[in-house]
């Protein structure tokens, strides 16, 4: 899920996985075991989405990330050798396996649907970008461009952890509480008006209802998505400032 989309550097990449595969480890058997159906969906949708797992070890990558290159989508499993991936499977307690790793596979499909609808940092009609404020237009180039930047990553993982919840309340709905609990943890590291801040869209979510009864997760997740950029953006950008203040 700490992820920034690039062309993937794909090492081994197989479109169709066979999950008792020897090449795979048991922890990366049982990771893609989980995520298939989520894969599956998404196959079925017509997204160009292959599992990759890199067999070398990895130590600063992302242990699930999103990647584009040759115009598909790659689902990247960095498992091996990498500190992020034990503290991740560390967080996960057992008995809420699959809906989680489903959970963390719904994200990064949702980076591939908007890939794939051609909306990548794209606003939806009517709002605009938070920088077309007057004081922040008077910012520094350079603080300006790290500030959108932002924006608009947060922006996508918030709208992939909505996907993530929407696939989890249909798929799991008995782990939802827990599925949202956990997700909401995950991202308490994250500072505020950070790249995976997305505590004003998780706060709309708190319970399953409030996707209403859209079936497909990617549109159930837009109507959340758009309410919290009415505040995320603002909220965020406020709350990163004042934390900067005070550390002065």
């Amino acid at each position: 899920m700490r992820r920034r989309l690039a062309a993937a550097s794909v090492i081994v990449a197989i479109a169709s996985l066979a999950i008792a595969d020897e090449r795979l480890t048991a922890r990366e058997r049982a990771w893609v075991a989980a995520g298939m159906p989520v894969v599956q969906a998404a196959r079925a949708r017509g997204l160009p989405i292959d599992i990759v797992v890199q067999p070398s070890d990895q130590p600063e990558a992302s242990p699930i990330a999103l990647g584009i290159a040759d115009d598909r989508c790659h689902l990247v499993i960095s498992m091996r050798g990498n500190p992020s991936a034990d503290a991740l499977a560390a967080s996960i307690p057992a008995e809420r396996f699959p809906a989680i790793v489903e959970a963390v596979f719904a994200h990064e499909v949702a980076h591939c649907w908007r890939w794939t609808q051609g909306v990548w940092h794209a606003l939806p009609a009517g709002f605009a970008d938070a920088a077309d404020d007057d004081a922040q237009a008077r910012e520094p180039e350079a603080l300006a461009a790290m500030r959108r930047e932002m924006r608009e990553a947060r922006r996508e993982e918030a709208y992939a952890d909505l996907v993530g919840l929407a696939w989890t309340g249909q798929a799991h709905p008995r782990d939802y509480a827990a599925v949202r609990d956990w997700l909401s943890r995950f991202r308490d590291d994250a500072l505020p008006g950070d790249f995976h801040d997305t505590s004003a869209w998780l706060r709309l979510a708190q319970d399953p209802s409030a996707f209403g009864r859209e079936s497909d997760p990617f549109r159930a997740a837009q109507p959340l998505w758009v309410r919290g950029l009415a505040v995320g953006d603002r909220d965020t950008d406020a709350r990163a400032q004042h934390v900067s203040e005070s550390n002065r």
